[in-house]
């Protein structure tokens, strides 16, 4: 592993460091490719924590949104009018939906890397300083920047060594496994999940080069399940999907669902688990170990346990993460805690 690539840290790990910057006064600033949901984990650290949210697209904004507008004041003399945007000393807390009060404010300033120099510059008094214009923020503001790579071609300007150094910098990578445990956990469609352990190289495929309007990433395979949860999938959506997670994929996902589609029955497989019939192809056998696993109940555990004795190991492995990510309980039903203790001792 190169220097470089230990530097990165996956989404778990990057989560966990961005609570202890803000949770030390410090300002963390979140890098990665694009679609890596950067901002997803800043949004649940501010509803974690009780913190209201304030996101601000840095490459968006005007310098007088940080600084405010000049106006006069009774003496004649002109300050800077900071917007409502910003709570400062003495306003009160925040409310949730409730109208109980919030711990504070999480002030987020995404989109830093598509920042220019002069907006980067405006937002050093903020980030060092605390303050807009003469005033000064809320002692209960916490802050966080996220952007993307220069590497990566997205609309990048670089970042000044005065802002470098009053930051903490974090740079995520895709981790597969922790993005597959977070779908099954979240109920993603089976047929994403049996498709990405089968091409795991697809969960982000992001080249800064490429021609398609949009590419494979986390964020896009979410969008893709929206669309395809409950419905069938065939030739007629490869448009729609190619605009979703980019044609290549889209047409090979395609294909995979119409496996999918074509699997032994589950009601066949409870009727005879000893003699059901296992298919060779391996991209069959990881959408079948996929639905399996999405049938697994007290009452169809010993058979479906029984079915999936007979595939090769790495197979059970998949299906036992998916059950356990999904119903923990039934890792205590008889069957499946034993296909898990005959694993382990095979480790």
């Amino acid at each position: 592993m190169s220097l470089m690539s230990h530097l990165t840290v996956p989404p778990s790990t990057a989560r966990s460091m961005i609570v202890r910057c803000l949770l030390a006064g410090l300002v963390p600033d979140i890098r990665s490719s694009p679609g890596m949901g950067k901002s997803d984990i800043v949004r649940s650290i501010a509803e974690e924590y009780r913190l209201k949210l304030i996101d601000i697209r840095l490459g968006q904004c005007d310098i007088t949104d940080l600084n405010g507008l000049p106006r006069f004041t009774s003496d004649g003399r002109a300050e800077f009018a900071p917007f409502t945007l910003f709570p400062l000393e003495g306003d009160d807390l925040p409310v949730d939906d409730e109208g109980e009060p919030l711990e504070g404010w999480l002030i987020f300033f995404d989109e830093m890397s598509s920042a220019n120099k002069q907006l980067q510059a405006a937002a050093y008094k903020l980030i060092l300083d605390r303050m807009v214009g003469q005033r000064k923020l809320h002692r209960k503001v916490l802050m966080a920047c996220a952007g993307n790579l220069e590497t990566d071609r997205a609309v990048v300007h670089s970042m000044s060594t005065a802002l470098q150094a009053r930051l903490i910098h974090i740079e995520m990578r895709v981790d597969h496994r922790e993005w597959m445990n977070w779908a099954i956990r979240n109920n993603v469609d089976n047929r994403i999940i049996g498709f990405l352990e089968f091409k795991p190289e697809y969960l982000h495929k992001f080249d800064p080069d490429h021609q398609d309007k949009t590419f494979a990433c986390p964020r896009t395979w979410w969008f893709a399940n929206k669309l395809i949860t409950g419905r069938k999938v065939g030739n007629e959506d490869v448009p729609l999907l190619a605009g979703t997670i980019s044609a290549g994929v889209a047409q090979e996902f395609v294909q995979f669902c119409k496996i999918y589609a074509d699997l032994p029955k589950i009601a066949d497989i409870l009727k005879d688990p000893v003699n059901a019939k296992i298919p060779e192809e391996p991209s069959t056998k990881y959408a079948m170990v996929s639905m399996i696993a999405d049938h697994f109940t007290n009452s169809t555990a010993d058979d479906l346990a029984t079915y999936i004795q007979r595939y090769p190991v790495e197979f059970r492995v998949i299906m036992l993460r998916m059950v356990r990510q999904r119903q923990p309980n039934l890792m205590r039903h008889k069957a499946v805690s034993g296909m898990f203790q005959e694993l382990i001792s095979r480790m």
